[in-house]
């Protein structure tokens, strides 16, 4: 993005919304002096109840209520606040200092660690010497994706230990505001910065958003801040509940929306699935965010948040979006203009800024990754879902492979054997919630006979049962046949177990960053990490079943067993998606996610590759029900060795 971003936008009607004719005016008004007024607002932290000791100062230029600045003194200690208080305590101690040099016109915020902020008014401009540094966990590693805690809450060592790395050191970063036309503020003692511009670079590396709606300010992991309605109806899509006839019920129903819901829940109520949902959706609206953020009045938006908006959202994108030079996007703003999703983006109305929001991450980029999240406070309603062409196909190949899979019961069983051979299945990497790192004491639920049924409980039990006394097993098919990713750390612990050690490595293509960790696995949760832990070197034939439906960790793990050739591939080609999840907001209060900056990589011959495009099976299965058929799959795996 280039200074001609400086000429872009005042903001037209629908009719006349294309290319900036008021540029010179827009450029000649950045210039003068703005009218600034202050008010202070509460701070939701999470939940309704956890409000910030007081009330905090907010600036708007020029009459544009919806357009929160920020002073960079207040933002310090908001910044400080909101990580030291991240629930896993991966954060604790993170301390942000203020430093104003009045004579260079430059403010620098320095973090405990010792890496800084700095923000020149002068030339409008915030620079990281190294922003992953400014932004790591207080007890983690370089570029960590892993986000797990190394010891429970006893000091005992806890899943996952990380052996060693190396690491390629990220570029002195720049975010040129100016060359966006997005307007830093110094003036009465005040040194201004917008709302989102702070928000989006300083909490992307959680997940975090800080929300306005004019009543508010709404602190929250991004992936939670949905619309309640929207948030519930999912929440019953997943557990199978919404079937199309009640769903055509509850749509056509005539009436209030609050006698639809009763009439909703009064029907779900009749079984134990249905009320568990519906209970926890009533105790999640109590407490949460959404139903306060979204009890705001919508309204269109002004032209100073529609212009900023815009702008910031190509800074956010050019930014953070890990796949750019893939799709050949050369920056957002040309490629807002080649799709024509510029016009609704500098529409008045947040709706159709929100559909194109959706358009552009599940239409234009279609990479399974990006996709839309929630609305805006200011909008009417939801968009509606649109979907690019390799989503489609995802969609209807992974239906194909569930069609198959259900004439063979035993091949969803998590784990199952047919004579010498062991089948071990899931379809995502998964973790149970606790309050150890956020994850739970599977120490203590090993000792008591209940561990989860997740990636941990699973892996823990089958390998229980590979290396018992007099075993069988000769050959271990790990099948993520239907696996689409999930959890990294439980990644991870997979490779662990298979391998002994497991490799991760990452490119940042935000800063050029580096970075390979190695990991082993505590699978029998002994506390101990060593050769009983794993299937390498036990004489076992090991095996990975994949398909173009595995995708993210699930392409990340049949890749990293490629390179290590230690575990023959069987089936199809798997799916890609290369790049760590990355949650976002726009200005107006849209959440979306999209494929983000840290892109999961293989290393060899010391070089990073990309693994977007799946990796390729060292043994093809053609037909689909061969793959879940165990009896056949077994005799097939007999005539490879």
């Amino acid at each position: 993005m280039k200074k001609k971003m400086k000429r872009l936008l005042t903001i037209l009607t629908i009719l006349s919304m294309l290319l900036g004719c008021t540029a010179a005016a827009a450029a000649e008004e950045s210039e003068d002096v703005p009218q600034i007024e202050g008010k202070t607002f509460p701070v939701y932290v999470y939940t309704q109840d956890n409000i910030w000791d007081e009330d905090f100062p907010l600036y708007f230029t020029d009459g544009a209520e919806d357009l929160p600045y920020v002073d960079l003194k207040d933002w310090a200690g908001l910044m400080s606040y909101i990580y030291d208080a991240e629930k896993d305590m991966s954060y604790r101690g993170f301390q942000v200092s203020c430093e104003v040099q009045e004579d260079e016109n430059k403010v620098i915020l320095t973090r405990e660690n010792g890496y800084t902020m700095e923000a020149d008014f002068e030339k409008d401009r915030i620079s990281y010497e190294d922003y992953i540094a400014f932004h790591q966990r207080t007890n983690g590693s370089y570029m960590d994706v892993s986000m797990f805690a190394e010891e429970d809450k006893n000091g005992q060592p806890f899943l996952l230990q990380r052996i060693e790395g190396r690491n390629l050191y990220g570029d002195y970063t720049v975010l040129d505001l100016d060359g966006y036309g997005i307007r830093m503020i110094a003036q009465d003692g005040k040194h201004l910065v917008p709302l989102q511009t702070l928000a989006a670079f300083s909490f992307a590396p959680i997940g975090v958003g800080v929300y306005f709606n004019g009543e508010g300010i709404f602190v929250n992991s991004i992936s939670k801040m949905t619309h309640p309605v929207e948030d519930f109806n999912k929440n019953l899509s997943l557990a199978g509940l919404m079937t199309p006839e009640l769903l055509e019920r509850y749509q056509t129903f005539q009436g209030t929306q609050e006698e639809r819901k009763s009439i909703l829940f009064e029907e779900l109520r009749q079984s134990p699935e249905g009320a568990a949902i519906v209970d926890k959706f009533e105790r999640e609206v109590a407490s949460g965010l959404g139903i306060k953020y979204y009890s705001a009045p919508t309204a269109p938006r002004s032209e100073a948040l529609i212009d900023y908006g815009y702008r910031e959202l190509c800074l956010e994108l050019d930014s953070f979006y890990g796949l750019k030079d893939a799709h050949n996007i050369k920056d957002f703003d040309l490629y807002f203009r080649q799709t024509g999703l510029i016009e609704d983006l500098l529409d008045s109305d947040a709706g159709k800024a929100d559909s194109a929001i959706l358009k552009l991450t599940q239409y234009w980029m279609d990479d399974s990754h990006s996709g839309f999240l929630s609305r805006s406070y200011l909008s009417e309603s939801a968009p509606e879902n649109e979907y690019g062409v390799s989503i489609l196909t995802r969609i209807q190949t992974g239906q194909t492979r569930q069609n198959a899979r259900a004439k063979y019961p035993e091949a969803i069983q998590p784990y199952y054997e047919v004579g010498d051979t062991a089948y071990v299945t899931f379809d995502s990497f998964t973790r149970t919630e606790g309050d150890v790192g956020e994850y739970a004491d599977y120490y203590a639920l090993s000792e008591s006979g209940e561990l989860p049924a997740d990636t941990v409980g699973i892996i823990a039990e089958a390998h229980r049962q590979i290396t018992r006394e007099n075993s069988p097993i000769k050959n271990v098919v790990l099948d993520l046949s239907c696996n689409t990713g999930g959890d990294a750390a439980t990644a991870l612990y997979t490779l662990g177990w298979f391998l002994g050690a497991a490799q991760i490595s990452l490119t940042n293509t935000f800063t050029g960053a580096q970075t390979t960790s190695y990991f082993v696995a505590d699978v029998n949760l002994d506390h101990q990490f060593n050769e009983e832990d794993t299937l390498a070197n036990r004489g076992l034939n090991l095996y990975c079943l994949i398909s173009p439906v595995s995708f993210s960790c699930g392409n990340l793990v049949p890749w990293a067993f490629k390179a290590n050739g230690g575990v023959a591939l069987l089936g199809k080609v798997s799916g890609g998606g290369s790049c760590v999840v990355e949650a976002a907001t726009t200005a107006w209060g849209t959440s979306y996610r999209i494929s983000g900056m840290k892109r999961m990589s293989f290393l060899k011959n010391g070089a990073y590759y990309d693994v977007d495009q799946g990796v390729e099976p060292d043994f093809i299965i053609k037909d689909y029900e061969h793959f879940y058929d165990r009896a056949a799959l077994t005799e097939y795996i007999h005539g490879l060795y």
